[in-house]
């Protein structure tokens, strides 16, 4: 019997416990404590006989419990329960994705020296199991590249946008109503959460140490209806994509960003809250990965699947080659990536205007594929009006510099979206 402390009774810990008491799987496994910041608030959704705490050394120092499984979220707090868990010789189970991209190094090297398993695999994706593919099914083959989409909150709302043709605002609204989407949903819509999972997975694929603060991060919380039914008009479907590139020998190549994909692009189709990530090696070519990336119920179903991969003896234990122990990943020069680019400007309402920002991209050797200026109502002299255009391929140094000039000239707030091909 493998006995078990729990940090942290939210949804996904509550799931969990109900696992626990109810699938048949989990007969050998037992929960001992469950830490909790209030013992005093009501909580309908856990048993009645859940022995609470507020102590974290019931967990951490009690020789009784086996495994802690960390649910708390945050970093600070849950890396002093984690690392003094494992100091006590304790199996740690996690799904906090944060708490690994920024303390991960740490907390795998005290598991390689005491020799204890750490299961992570409900940190990213949840109940699709992406960390024990690139793990173990992947673990003789060379990754190339990484593209994946891994936050099921703007999925969603970009589903929403584009196949009821409903604002940002109302999907938004709507999706924090229905719970994929947290009251503040910044993390999620700004691309944080997904650059956050990004680091982790790359981590793991490359086997060199990825740091999620380093890739280039935006998000869909400037997106417009117009912009999505501008590139579906084009035939594209816009997605939140985190991707992450390393050619041999070289440095690390990423994003995280609303990008423009073809209709045929596999990742094109995945809707609503699922997520997707598609994984490019030397051996296998391509492999695709879809499903439920979260929720209460797949994280609990992911996170009894790694304890059971400790109490039956499965569980990976780090050593000191772990990828989270590996060299850090240098990056290379995303200005210099040459694309095409979807943008909305916002420009003045007058006179050679249009001549004005033809000039500007002509200046920096860009070339305009097209040029849309939807009509608006009269408004007063000097006011902001769409100007939707796309580019010939580009680098987006000599972009930027472009949008510089604009602002300079007076443009307002800019979308700017790069256009997959392929």
């Amino acid at each position: 019997m493998t006995t078990i402390g729990l940090a942290g009774a939210g949804r996904i810990g509550a799931g969990l416990i109900r696992l626990l008491h109810t699938s048949p799987a989990a007969r050998s496994l037992r929960l001992k404590t469950v830490l909790v910041r209030d013992r005093a608030k009501p909580r309908p959704e856990l048993p009645a006989d859940t022995p609470l705490t507020a102590c974290p050394a019931d967990l951490t120092d009690d020789p009784q419990i086996d495994v802690v499984v960390e649910l708390l979220g945050g970093v600070a707090e849950p890396f002093g329960i984690v690392s003094q868990a494992l100091s006590q010789g304790k199996a740690v189970v996690t799904a906090n994705k944060n708490l690994l991209a920024e303390r991960g190094p740490e907390i795998f090297a005290l598991a390689a020296e005491r020799r204890l398993p750490v299961g992570f695999e409900a940190s990213v994706c949840a109940g699709m199991p992406i960390i024990r593919t690139l793990q173990e099914a992947l673990r003789v083959d060379r990754i190339t590249a990484l593209e994946g989409i891994v936050n099921g909150t703007s999925n969603y709302l970009l589903t929403r946008m584009s196949e009821e043709r409903a604002s940002y605002a109302q999907c938004l609204a709507d999706a924090q109503r229905l719970g994929f989407a947290e009251p503040d949903p910044g993390y999620d819509v700004s691309g944080q959460d997904a650059a956050c999972k990004m680091g982790i997975l790359a981590t793991l694929a490359f086997g060199a140490c990825v740091d999620f603060r380093r890739l280039p991060t935006s998000g869909i919380d400037g997106l417009a209806l117009e912009d999505v039914r501008q590139a579906e008009a084009m035939g594209y479907r816009i997605k939140l994509v985190a991707a992450v590139r390393r050619p041999t020998g070289g440095r690390v190549d990423g994003e995280v960003a609303a990008v423009l994909l073809p209709l045929h692009h596999p990742l094109a189709s995945i809707r609503m809250e699922c997520n997707a990530v598609r994984i490019e090696s030397e051996g296998l070519g391509e492999t695709l990965l879809a499903g439920r990336g979260a929720g209460p119920a797949p994280t609990a179903v992911t996170l009894l699947a790694d304890l059971l991969d400790i109490a039956e003896g499965r569980a990976r234990i780090p050593t000191a080659g772990h990828p989270f122990l590996a060299e850090v990943a240098g990056f290379a020069d995303q200005q210099a990536a040459a694309s095409r680019y979807y943008l909305r400007l916002a420009v003045a309402d007058r006179p050679g205007t249009l001549a004005q920002v033809a000039g500007c991209f002509a200046s920096q050797g860009i070339s305009i594929a097209s040029l849309l200026q939807p009509e608006v109502p009269d408004l007063a002299g000097g006011s902001l009006v769409p100007l939707i255009l796309t580019t010939h391929t580009t680098d987006r140094g000599r972009l930027d510099l472009v949008l510089a000039a604009l602002a300079a000239a007076g443009c307002g707030r800019n979308v700017v979206l790069r256009i997959r091909e392929h």
